[in-house]
């Protein structure tokens, strides 16, 4: 049994995209890559939980496929800021926060100095 949810989480890693500008543990999909070979270190020999392991590759699974979205389909594509959903991407980008903490950094500085 273990071989079959071995090999499903594998076909549904294999769905599940990596966000390049999330690198460095901030993306869902390399969390799930690290916690998948961790749960099945031995591969399709690793004892496991059958009923906990289908539960956890059905919600992941429906996630993956987009069935709540295409379910009910998002009339307005606007958020409550404003902004676009290129500019969210842009804003949660790793190098996007690690300018502002750069910047942060410089304004704090800069105020120590003063005194």
């Amino acid at each position: 049994m273990a071989r079959n949810s071995y090999r499903n989480f594998l076909r549904l890693l294999e769905k599940w995209p990596l966000d390049e500008t999330k690198k460095g543990g901030r993306d869902l999909g390399e969390h799930l890559r690290i916690r998948v070979s961790e749960a099945f270190r031995l591969g399709d020999a690793t004892p496991t939980n059958e009923t906990e392991c289908q539960r956890a590759y059905a919600s992941l699974n429906r996630l993956a496929n987009n069935t709540y979205a295409t379910k009910y389909p998002r009339k307005l594509t606007s958020t409550s800021t404003g902004v676009s959903i290129e500019e969210c991407h842009q804003i949660v980008s790793t190098d996007f926060l690690k300018a502002i903490e750069e910047s942060e950094a410089g304004m704090l500085s800069g105020m120590f100095k003063q005194k």
